[in-house]
């Protein structure tokens, strides 16, 4: 009973304290520097047993009148001051920023890259930094340089998924005192929408559904003609060759021009929106692998037919994002 009401004041105090802390520095942006005053630090388990072994030796020492135990009491307090200053300067004027994100499906884990950088000559030791309240990575920065992490956060669904607050904490020296301080980084990563096993939903609606309409190439040179596929233009159909044969056939040109592939969302009617997001997230990745050119309708905004991991990052963005009000993309992308 008594351990329950100690992790319910222990919760609550812990959660007010965020909630000052975050009002008191508010956000980072994208860069943050660890001044002095935003540095807090409390003695350790260690730290306390430490006091009341030199709190006992002054008592003793003050009751005996021992010159000896004076002098073991004020070179123990003194050590304890020393380590709780080095303790504190061991954080101070590091600087942590964003330096980009790493997107994901929903269900897996967003990347924050984060770089912490080290102004100063003096080496900085024992960091940890992570996530508040999980587990942290331990980094050691030497003088005028710094380092480079990644923190991982889980997700579940499509979205913008905004960093959490991150903890940088330090024990050094003596592993006395632990200092710490929060970074509340105003950036998000983008979080696509998780992609349906196969192109043709169990609802019926097959891959041919989908609004593929192919665009004729600009050039004018005939390479020759091939046998017609699903998403042809009806311009390029050989007219003759289907008068004289009765084959439908289709004309190829000699220009590099390319049949151009176009992703529908209402050609999806009669799915709700997140069954209509992860088809079409299947059908962007398959487009993509198969080296397709390929554009992307939806109801707010239509991307032109394009080709590579930019265009693919670009769809894949508005697909994660649609219907939803999100903050502004933080300038480093993903």
């Amino acid at each position: 009973m008594i351990a329950a009401t100690w992790r319910d004041w222990s919760a609550v105090l812990a959660a007010k304290s965020r909630a000052w802390a975050r009002q008191r520095q508010g956000s980072d942006k994208l860069q943050a520097e660890l001044q002095p005053r935003r540095i807090y630090i409390l003695p350790t388990r260690a730290g306390l047993v430490y006091g009341a072994i030199v709190l006992l030796l002054l008592i003793s020492s003050m009751n005996f009148s021992n010159n000896m135990g004076f002098a073991l009491t004020f070179l123990l307090t003194g050590i304890g001051l020393v380590s709780m200053q080095h303790c504190q300067r061991n954080l101070a004027r590091l600087r942590l920023g964003l330096t980009d994100t790493q997107a994901c499906f929903a269900g897996e884990r967003a990347g924050f890259l984060l770089r912490l950088a080290n102004p100063t000559p003096a080496p900085r030791w024992q960091l940890q930094v992570g996530w508040d309240n999980q587990p942290r990575q331990a980094v050691q920065i030497a003088g005028e340089s710094s380092a480079d992490l990644t923190l991982q956060h889980a997700t579940r669904a499509r979205g913008s998924i905004p960093a959490p607050r991150i903890r940088i904490s330090s024990v050094f020296p003596l592993g006395l005192f632990r200092a710490w301080a929060w970074v509340h980084l105003d950036a998000s990563a983008i979080v696509w929408p998780k992609p349906a096993a196969h192109a043709v939903p169990a609802a019926g609606v097959g891959r041919d559904h989908i609004s593929f309409n192919a665009q004729e190439p600009a050039g004018d040179d005939l390479s020759g003609v091939r046998d017609y596929q699903y998403g042809d233009s009806p311009r390029r159909i050989d007219w003759k060759a289907l008068a004289r044969s009765g084959e439908l056939r289709v004309r190829e040109y000699q220009d590099g021009g390319v049949a151009k592939t176009w992703l529908d969302w209402d050609a999806l009617e009669g799915h709700d929106t997140e069954t209509r997001l992860s088809i079409l997230t299947r059908l962007a990745l398959d487009a993509e692998a198969e080296g397709l050119t390929w554009g992307l309708r939806m109801p707010a905004r239509t991307v032109p037919p394009d080709s590579g991991t930019a265009h693919l990052h670009s769809c894949l963005d508005l697909l994660a994002l649609h219907g939803i009000e999100h903050a502004p993309r933080n300038e480093t992308g993903h």
